[in-house]
């Protein structure tokens, strides 16, 4: 093997696991916005569930 081949060898493994790199990295993010924004819509959902059971209690004065 020449230095050439080698050289090329070299840029193309480190083009590979940079491409690697990136396409994990933009998969991570992703899925971490995914899931911050399934977190934040329960969190909405149950706020509105405990709201909405609040609401439809009546307190009864003549109980006390």
């Amino acid at each position: 093997m020449s230095l050439r081949e080698a050289a090329f060898m070299w840029f193309y493994i480190m083009l590979g696991l940079g491409t690697v790199y990136w396409v994990h990295s933009a998969i991570k993010e992703n899925y971490g916005q995914t899931m911050y924004w399934r977190g934040r819509k329960h969190g909405f959902d149950m706020h509105r569930r405990i709201t909405d059971a609040k609401r439809d209690q009546v307190f009864d004065y003549d109980k006390n």
